[in-house]
């Protein structure tokens, strides 16, 4: 594995020292004498280390360290200096510095430094390609996100992904939470251990406990002979995902409120604890808040599981996510049931736009797939997806399938009426694909009307 340093020194002659102490076979090395020609080579080369003095010539290493500040992720920083500070060595380090040495040391110390900080970056890269290698080879889940809304929950999901903070994922039926906690689980440290799902609302009342914990043989009538483990104990080491949280009975939420604060359980039938060391990812489609003030969920066991909390926003509010999941869909079931459709009609997609989607991404799903198993063209027709074979123009519909989001701009000047017309407007313009007629029925106004509002406003200009 080769590594590419950079040096930043104003001082030619320190630059060429520095890089016949540190200089090895594994390393190419790079050289700056300013800020400028630094930010040309970070931006050409991959660089994994930088070695940054802190006295340069138009600004300090304090300042070059904010500049690099979430530019450059991987990058690693070794401050050096002549001027020994502690106050100037605890700055570097809440900005982000690997470590803080001073020029005058041992060029072995240098090199030891130097040492360790790539050890640290090889250990970080293989465990990088492992679990690249290890998603290629497992079916990844994939997560559709066009919109502004989803590509913030993912970026989100992204951070909560790098510790093992317990997660509560909420979001309506079919937003795709089941899919959002395995994402978690695969892009985590915890990548190649279990992941092991399990729908509390889905397993009866009676069984739960036995599921989760598992127990010992003899424990209950008709208990096995030789016991059995629960699903805690199988995730050991990876994940454990509880959907539909809400659920669960009070006293199986002492329970587990016992596992989330001591890392360990009882088997059923025994007094002997059993230690474990399970990441809790939780996903409800209730009002945990509300279930708490009805004495229904365990306050503290809410707070246990909330520490971090992702909202996933229904498809209804996500509108530009359906075309993309639909293609997708599409993509999918013609590599399942051997199809080749291609394209989406425009009345197909004004419907697809258009439609509330109460069961979200689950029901586009389902839609899609019996679509393209009866489909015999190439075209996916509105009449292929439209159950109720309802014309696009009819106005219950019109009525029940579209909502409007306005954020409106609520500064001193602004005519805030005016604001909404508008964008009402191009909502449903939108919605309608510019078919002023067909906009005009969403809007529940005459198309005269609406023919005088987009003059006034000058919207199709």
């Amino acid at each position: 594995m080769k590594f590419n340093i950079l040096i930043l020194d104003d001082e030619q002659l320190v630059c060429k020292s520095l890089k016949r102490i540190i200089d090895a076979k594994d390393r190419q090395i790079f050289t700056a004498n300013n800020y400028k020609e630094a930010e040309k080579i970070l931006k050409e080369e991959s660089i994994d280390l930088m070695l940054l003095d802190y006295k340069l010539g138009e600004m300090d290493g304090i300042s070059v360290l904010k500049e690099l500040n979430g530019k450059y992720e991987s990058l690693l920083v070794i401050m050096i200096t002549a001027y020994g500070s502690i106050d100037v060595a605890v700055e570097a380090m809440k900005l982000g510095a690997y470590d803080f040495i001073q020029k005058k040391v041992d060029p072995d110390f240098i090199r030891y430094t130097v040492q360790r900080a790539l050890d640290n970056l090889r250990l970080k890269k293989e465990v990088d390609e492992l679990k690249t290698t290890f998603q290629d080879n497992i079916c990844m889940p994939r997560m559709v996100a066009t919109s502004l809304k989803m590509k913030s929950v993912l970026k989100l999901a992204g951070e909560y992904s790098k510790s093992d903070s317990t997660v509560l994922i909420q979001g309506e039926t079919g937003t795709g939470k089941g899919i959002m906690a395995e994402l978690i689980h695969y892009k985590s440290a915890r990548f190649n251990q279990p992941f092991v799902p399990i729908n509390i609302s889905a397993i009866p009342k009676e069984l739960i406990e036995s599921e989760l914990f598992g127990y010992e043989k003899g424990a209950f009538t008709g208990a096995s002979q030789q016991g059995k483990s629960g699903l805690i104990e199988r995730a050991n080491g990876g994940t454990l995902f509880l959907d539909e949280i809400g659920d669960l009975d009070l006293d199986i939420q002492s329970k587990l409120l016992h596992v989330l604060e001591k890392n360990e359980f009882f088997r059923l039938g025994t007094v002997k604890s059993t230690k474990v060391n399970v990441r809790f990812i939780a996903a409800t489609n209730s009002n945990i808040e509300e279930l708490v003030s009805q004495k229904k969920f365990r306050m503290d066991l809410f707070y246990r599981i909330n520490v971090a909390n992702l909202e996933i926003p229904p498809l209804r509010e996500r509108k530009e996510d359906i075309l993309p999941l639909a293609k997708y869909f599409i993509d999918e079931f013609n590599n399942k049931f051997n199809k080749s459709v291609t394209d989406i009609s425009n009345k197909a997609e004004m419907y697809l736009n258009s439609s509330f989607w109460k069961g979200n991404i689950r029901e586009l799903k389902n839609r899609i797939e019996k679509a393209i198993l009866l489909i015999k063209n190439n075209c996916l027709e509105l009449n292929d997806i439209n159950e109720k074979k309802y014309s696009i123009d009819n106005k219950d519909i019109i009525e029940s399938n579209n909502q409007f989001n306005l954020n409106l701009n609520t500064k001193s000047g602004i005519n805030i009426l005016q604001e909404g017309n508008k964008r009402l407007i191009k909502q449903a313009l939108e919605i309608a694909k510019n078919n002023v007629t067909q906009a005009s029925k969403i809007l529940g106004i005459p198309r005269t009307t609406l023919t005088f509002y987009l003059k006034k406003y000058n919207i199709l200009k």
